[in-house]
């Protein structure tokens, strides 16, 4: 037979026990709602930089229909929103690159994906590399976040085309230079050159120099 106590003891840890559940639920929320507002922030950025080089806090305050003041309340100031937005692109980048490579292709045909696939980020990340590499001087540690990324599709490009690995350090460096993003936007938007083109005439070019120094 349960006791007046008993029924208390019961009656106060299901109380406290639903306390914490809406408390939980409401911090979930506050999260939630947080994490979509810095969303909202970073999408604003990117699109920005479509247009505008270097866009003021004010400026993502108004595309993102946010208040000046919880666009602070959120990032300390705009290199934050430039970081969270890299730390985006690198996850996706990563994401990307999950995907299993087929070795049982010719070499010339791995250097061809390898080649093709860099350069597609370099136009679907366009206008990030673009903000990125402008604001580094003035934003220092973006140039951390420009290393990593290079870093992270070098990687890449060495696990399809492996006989890279062959090459010495500098040769390798000087492999690179050549596919940076500086060296496409030059030739795709500057001297306008077909996309296909460039790829086919530095598939080319970079099995040529991989075959003649390993």
């Amino acid at each position: 037979m349960m006791t007046i106590d008993t029924i208390y003891v019961n009656s106060y840890h299901i109380l406290m026990g639903n306390a914490v559940a809406s408390n939980i639920s409401m911090a979930d929320g506050r999260f939630a709602r947080s994490q979509k507002t810095k969303d909202a922030i970073v999408k604003a950025l990117l699109k920005l930089l479509k247009d505008t080089p270097f866009p003021t806090a004010e400026q993502v305050a108004k595309e993102s229909k946010i208040g000046l003041r919880t666009v602070y309340r959120q990032f300390k100031d705009m290199e934050s929103i430039y970081l969270s937005l890299h730390e985006e692109c690198l996850y996706s980048l990563k994401q990307m690159f999950k995907s299993e490579i087929n070795h049982e292709k010719s070499f010339e045909e791995r250097i061809n994906l390898a080649i093709s696939e860099r350069l597609a980020i370099y136009s679907e990340y366009e206008t990030l590399f673009i903000a990125t590499i402008s604001n580094s001087a003035r934003l220092p540690t973006l140039a951390n976040q420009v290393t990593e990324s290079y870093q992270i599709m070098r990687e890449r490009f060495i696990k399809i085309v492996p006989e890279i690995k062959n090459l010495s350090t500098i040769k390798s460096d000087l492999l690179f230079t050549r596919i940076l993003f500086p060296s496409w936007f030059s030739l795709r938007k500057v001297l306008k050159h077909n996309q296909k083109i460039i790829i086919d005439e530095l598939s080319d070019d970079l099995s040529e120099y991989i075959k003649g120094n390993i």
